[in-house]
């Protein structure tokens, strides 16, 4: 654990260096608003601009969900450790330790990828708000990227809504 915020913390501070802007969620937010602000007071939802704001809007609350989600299940996974470990005395229950420590590592190596991420869109030009928008869209799809690459839970809360929902379906 004290290895990934290791990473996470270098990739931080190689990301202020090189632009500048604490590489942080909320920096993102601060950002996005300063320089994606609404001109004047009326916001017209069928212009390009308005269909962009709303992408960006949506996408940051799915993120802000995404993450906190993300932090729950850490300290899920943590909390369940000592019987992850205990598993591995029986050679039938040897999968729950390999499955738990599948969904730890793809977790972790997530939040690695979170900050390099992060430090990218800060280095764009952040007038350019198709760039922000398909760097918000990468955040957002990278937890099924890692998924698919090291297996382990997903956080993300669209697939798991539409996954509910056919769950109700007949």
């Amino acid at each position: 654990m004290n290895i990934n915020y290791l990473i996470s913390a270098s990739i931080q501070e190689i990301g202020k260096s090189i632009t500048g802007n604490e590489i942080t969620f909320s920096s993102l937010i601060s950002n996005i608003n300063s320089n994606l602000s609404i001109e004047d007071n009326s916001l017209n939802i069928f212009s390009l601009d308005g269909l962009l704001k709303s992408f960006i809007s949506v996408g940051l609350v799915n993120l802000l969900f995404t993450y906190s989600l993300r932090y729950v299940l850490i300290q899920v996974l943590i909390l369940f450790s000592p019987f992850a470990f205990l598993s591995l005395i029986n050679s039938t229950t040897s999968w729950i330790f390999r499955s738990w420590s599948r969904c730890l590592f793809s977790i972790l190596v997530l939040q690695a990828f979170f900050p390099l991420i992060i430090m990218v869109i800060f280095s764009i030009d952040n007038s350019n708000k198709i760039l922000i928008v398909s760097g918000i869209y990468l955040l957002t799809k990278i937890n099924s990227y890692v998924r698919e690459m090291f297996g382990g839970l997903s956080v993300e809360i669209s697939s798991n809504l539409n996954y509910m929902a056919s769950l109700f379906k007949k």
